[in-house]
């Protein structure tokens, strides 16, 4: 059997990084099947360095309603054999509708991930994460999760003595705070790194913050559109500390170690980085354990609801610092092997 399978994923940035290992065991398993995807248009720039597509039917959110409707009709006559709904949201509810023989939809555990949230009951302790609830909604088609990385195709080169700062964050009580963010580019300057900052145009204003009172030493690509491009930009540096948030997916999937800083959010959830077998040392994340009141949301809020924000500002600058310095001592020692 060579079955067509169309994958819905619109957004975001991260959870669609996320497909790639899917769609890798999906085109090893059958190798000349059709694998179509839909994203959204703002992820249009990716799909060069995401592998074992058949084609990518682009989503502009602001066709609407009728927008979809027609895309609809553009896909229906391929009457694919498996439609994939790794979003179920409304938007891909109306799109799946007669497009395929058989539809498989994402299990969110919604209802657990609102228990965590609410009452901090956890049955999320040995649910697989997004990745692998991709591979449980393709469970029909034969393959399962051996655990693999998000990969995109881009050729690593991991310049020596460049690390990269991914400062933003979707919401506001995911970002760690930007004293802290300058205060480690600082002393990465003082010894001897180059900084890279990395964030989309809506967070210029804080890069500009972070970077005020900074010595030179720094660079920045900040609202660049082309992501494939920023996808090469990460792999250039040997390490990137990021926030929970699609670049620090992005930098997994180059294979960039990453030193993640997850506050309100936590590991259950599914998010946290894969490492690839071949990424010596695994990326590391970074959080406060023991908090009893998180996680306080599950995707991010504007406010923290206890108004002190421990989650984030109990992560010291210290911590992240002696990260870099363990992982950068462990790139060094396979250089010289």
């Amino acid at each position: 059997m060579t079955p067509s399978i169309l994958i819905l994923r619109l957004s975001s940035l991260g959870d669609v990084v996320l497909t790639t290992p899917l769609i890798a065991a999906l085109r090893e398993r059958y190798p000349e099947c059709r694998i179509d995807m839909v994203v959204a248009a703002e992820y249009e720039s990716l799909v060069p360095v995401m592998s074992g597509l058949t084609r990518v039917h682009i989503f502009d959110r602001r066709s609407g309603l009728s927008g979809l409707r027609g895309l609809r009709r553009e896909l229906r006559p391929e009457q694919y054999d498996y439609v994939l709904d790794l979003h179920n949201v409304p938007r891909t509810r109306i799109l799946r509708r007669g497009l395929g023989r058989q539809v498989s939809v994402i299990n969110k555990r919604t209802f657990r991930r609102w228990l965590l949230v609410r009452f901090k009951i956890d049955m999320l302790k040995r649910a697989p994460d997004i990745i692998g609830r991709y591979f449980e909604t393709a469970k029909s088609l034969g393959i399962s999760d051996n655990g693999s990385a998000p990969h995109l195709a881009v050729l690593p080169s991991n310049d020596s003595k460049k690390i990269a700062i991914a400062p933003g964050a979707r919401h506001w009580n995911k970002r760690w705070p930007a004293e802290y963010f300058r205060e480690v580019a600082k002393t990465l300057i003082e010894r001897g790194w180059e900084v890279v900052f990395f964030g989309s145009e809506a967070e210029r204003g804080l890069i500009d913050e972070i970077c005020s009172v900074l010595p030179s030493g720094y660079t920045s690509v900040i609202g660049e559109p082309d992501l494939a491009l920023v996808a090469r930009s990460l792999a250039n540096c040997e390490i990137v500390i990021t926030n929970d948030s699609g670049l620090m997916h992005l930098a997994s999937a180059v294979g960039t170690p990453v030193v993640a800083l997850f506050g309100p959010t936590v590991r259950q959830f599914g998010f946290a980085p894969r490492a690839a077998p071949a990424m010596h040392p695994k990326s590391v994340v970074l959080e406060v354990e023991g908090l009893n009141c998180r996680p306080c949301t599950a995707i991010g809020s504007d406010h923290c609801p206890e108004k002190h924000f421990r989650c984030m500002k109990e992560i010291t600058p210290q911590r992240v610092l002696e990260s870099i310095g363990i992982i950068a001592s462990s790139v060094s020692q396979e250089t010289r092997a």
